[in-house]
């Protein structure tokens, strides 16, 4: 079999490159190991519940993410802007301190000057930090000097206070880097979110997205349950059988990729469970502003690293009158989810206002090296070019996210359109 490109991987990234590559009329094969596509992008409808192996945070400031798919197709539900950072429990109420700015105002993202955390000096060093970053573009962020989080935060003076009620929970959350080893371009990348924009949920789910790609390639363009075994520079061997091709796009997930391409850096990985638990809608408080918000746990011990009731923000993500809502815990083994289960309920009972005994359990996935680590010194702009005709893309060479693998999809698949300009 020969096409123009072979494709190997149907996830975000390799659906994106594949999809650019369509449309510029070559001809494109997706070869994916799994019976769908979607890779870590995957979700299903339960007892009308709409359930993803994780709970994928969007923004909606993300270029990408919205040249792949109008927000509208994705019925994509915005939280209040920035997030509530929690700490406290037990005897003691729960703290709920927002960082963050209103929409289109970031000159009042300020309240970095009003928030009861930190010096009189923190305050006006961190606004001075969003301030930059909010007026800026966001490649900005990523252009600064090479350091890991932690020595920036030193070195901008930030108070140890400051640092581990705020810097270091919210990382945590949203990163899996409670260490404080990430990329701090990475981390200011991260804050300039609280800042620009609301973190969303698609209401139809992470799934939309690959079907909405998949959608858009010609008919038996995607080969599901075809496992490739070997990538050459103009062909791959795979249990569909050889395929010959003028290019080759290695768009796997890291690990799996690394098999194929020795050599290629594997970047540190992390476990990701995401339990998915209802409550009866009513139950639940309204914040003061009746905006929902992404919750971050600060409270040291907290297996919680964020949690948020993300049919506030989509309601087309569970039935009415129920509310659906999403924790992630980063770095379990996921050998004991009940264990787990029974850890996280009581601090989800804090956070959320509602007693345990009024929750219950839907699922609890578990998928292991789901997130890329920003671990310094991390490169957000990896080549996707190997050599002329071997190419290779996904999260793990760009920001590690959705917006990451849309990004790299379409950087792959522009270096494949100016190396085959003019070749037969």
């Amino acid at each position: 079999m020969h096409a123009d490109v072979c494709v190997v991987g149907g996830g975000i990234a390799g659906l994106a490159a594949a999809v650019r590559l369509a449309g510029e009329g070559l001809s494109v094969t997706v070869l994916e190991a799994a019976q769908d596509a979607g890779g870590r992008a995957k979700d299903a409808r339960v007892d009308g519940f709409t359930l993803g192996d994780g709970a994928h945070l969007l923004h909606t400031t993300w270029p990408a993410l919205r040249h792949a798919v109008p927000p509208a197709q994705l019925a994509l539900g915005g939280f209040a802007a920035g997030v509530r950072v929690c700490s406290g429990g037990g005897s003691a109420p729960v703290s709920r301190v927002r960082f963050g700015a209103a929409p289109k105002r970031p000159q009042q993202t300020f309240s970095a000057l009003r928030m009861p955390i930190g010096t009189p000096a923190d305050k006006a060093r961190l606004s001075k930090l969003l301030y930059r970053l909010a007026t800026t573009p966001p490649q900005r962020a990523l252009s600064g000097p090479e350091q890991a989080a932690a020595e920036s935060f030193a070195s901008r003076g930030y108070s140890p206070e400051l640092v581990d009620r705020f810097l270091r929970p919210y990382l945590a959350g949203l990163a899996a880097d409670d260490d404080l080893s990430a990329s701090a371009r990475g981390a200011d990348w991260l804050l300039r979110l609280l800042v620009r924009g609301r973190f969303a949920v698609a209401g139809a789910g992470i799934g939309a997205l690959v079907r909405r790609l998949a959608g858009r390639l010609p008919e038996g363009a995607l080969r599901t349950g075809a496992r490739v075994h070997t990538v050459r520079a103009d062909r791959v061997v795979s249990e569909a059988g050889e395929i010959r091709a003028r290019a080759i796009v290695v768009a796997s997930d890291p690990h799996a990729a690394t098999a194929l391409l020795p050599g290629l850096h594997e970047p540190r990985m992390r476990s990701v469970t995401t339990l998915w638990h209802t409550v009866d809608d009513s139950a639940l408080p309204f914040e003061p502003d009746r905006s929902p918000y992404v919750l971050v746990d600060a409270e040291p011990g907290s297996p919680v690293g964020r949690t948020a009731v993300v049919s506030r923000a989509a309601p087309a993500l569970a039935p009415v009158g129920r509310a659906l809502v999403a924790t992630t815990v980063f770095g379990d083994d996921g050998k004991e989810p009940g264990a787990l289960d029974r850890a996280v309920l009581p601090r989800l009972a804090e956070l959320h206002g509602v007693p345990a005994r009024c929750w219950e359990t839907l699922e609890i996935r578990h998928v292991e090296q789901a997130l890329v680590t920003m671990q310094s010194p991390y490169n957000f702009t990896r080549p996707v070019r190997l050599i002329k005709g071997l190419y290779v893309c996904g999260d793990h060479r760009d920001l590690p996210n959705v917006e990451g693998a849309l990004q790299s999809g379409q950087r792959a698949a522009n270096a494949v359109l100016e190396d085959l300009a003019g070749r037969p």
